[in-house]
């Protein structure tokens, strides 16, 4: 029985450095080396050029709403595969080539297995995100996109919601959901639920696009604060200035870094000494970070968004969901978690239902479904 010995992984970046596409390239590289699989790390961003602005600027001028740029490109697809061809010659050895995008593969390069693995397509991303369909020079994308995530031998996408999209459109024989995977360096500890409860913390992380969900959420903190004269709100990816005269401790911290040392540790302290994780925006309220906030046993308050529902019911145990996003609403599940009769088992329960989510189960799944394919397939190389 063939056994996975070696790998080439293509990533949107430098898989060495955790800040890459949310952490995902580093854990993924990092658990494969760690189950002594050999990889060959491919990066194939973009090298930024001036005049990529200037594309853009005109994608722009012809519709304002679309998310096309050079990064899109049939340009940049012809320059990624050349490079793609390049590296299936160089890594002649690896048995399989993995790529952390629906947008490339290396179809028609070589005969080993290829497999997509990522959060949504770019077809999913407009019509769910931004309410729309594709424009025309976005249907080109999808297209591309289209021909590899169907020549590709194995698909793996990180919410069950989008891999029922996916297996719609392009079957259901190879495109899986194994779970999701929280990003984390720490092992949380049970410990902590104590310091939790006495200290007061609500914990927002979320940047620009969540904006919505803080704004409800300091509006309630603002109430709140009165009758909860030792509640504090940390913001985790958005500054002060976002706002004119925040509440008294409320605290913003914008982007931090899980690559530098100082920054990881603020990060993983907050989450530590959370009381409750909120998020409230419509339709996406961070699932990344929820489900991270979980694993670190702090009940959440976030909305119902179709993933979180599909993963976790449509009731959760380990918090509230806010069906709408209301201060009243939020006010009145804080209020309902921070005076909660059992609220140690709250956290017990969030942690529970993410105790699955490690780097190091998605990875054995990942593994078997490869292996797999190579036995079935004995004359892949």
């Amino acid at each position: 029985m063939s056994k996975l010995k070696e790998v080439t992984v293509y990533t949107d970046g430098d898989s060495r450095k955790i800040a890459t596409w949310s952490n995902i390239p580093y854990f993924l590289t990092e658990t494969l080396e760690a189950k002594g699989i050999k990889v060959n790390r491919v990066n194939i961003a973009l090298t930024k050029h001036k005049w990529q602005s200037l594309w853009h600027l005109m994608a722009k001028i012809m519709n304002r709403n679309t998310l096309y740029d050079y990064s899109r490109s049939s340009m940049r697809f012809l320059f990624t595969r050349c490079m793609i061809k390049k590296m299936t010659h160089r890594y002649s050895n690896s048995q399989a080539d993995i790529f952390l995008t629906f947008s490339f593969s290396s179809a028609g390069f070589t005969s080993r297995p290829i497999i997509l693995f990522g959060d949504w397509t770019y077809d999913h991303a407009i019509r769910y995100f931004h309410h729309r369909k594709p424009n025309a020079l976005e249907k080109r994308v999808i297209l591309r996109e289209d021909v590899q995530i169907r020549q590709a031998d194995l698909v793996f996408a990180l919410f069950p919601a989008v891999v029922e999209y996916m297996q719609n459109r392009y079957g259901k024989d190879k495109i899986f959901y194994l779970g999701n995977v929280i990003n984390t360096l720490y092992a949380p500890s049970e410990k902590s639920i104590p310091q939790k409860q006495t200290i007061m913390n609500l914990l927002f992380v979320g940047g620009e696009s969540y904006k919505a969900g803080a704004d409800t959420l300091i509006a309630a903190f603002r109430q709140l604060k009165p009758a909860c004269p030792n509640l504090a709100l940390h913001i985790i990816g958005m500054n002060a200035d976002e706002w004119d005269n925040l509440p008294k401790d409320v605290f913003c911290y914008g982007y931090l870094d899980k690559g530098i040392d100082k920054e990881r540790e603020l990060y993983y302290k907050l989450f530590r000494e959370a009381t409750v994780f909120i998020n409230t925006t419509p339709q996406w309220s961070a699932f990344s970070a929820s489900v991270e906030a979980m694993y670190f046993y702090t009940p959440v308050i976030v909305s119902p968004g179709d993933e979180f529902v599909k993963t976790f019911g449509n009731s959760v145990y380990f918090g509230y969901y806010c069906e709408e996003n209301s201060v009243e609403l939020l006010k009145y599940n804080i209020l309902n978690i921070l005076n909660h009769k059992a609220y140690p088992e709250l956290c017990l329960k969030a942690h529970e239902a993410v105790s699955t989510f490690t780097w190091d189960v998605y990875v054995d799944k990942m593994i078997e479904k490869i292996e797999i394919l190579l036995n079935e397939n004995p004359d892949c190389k």
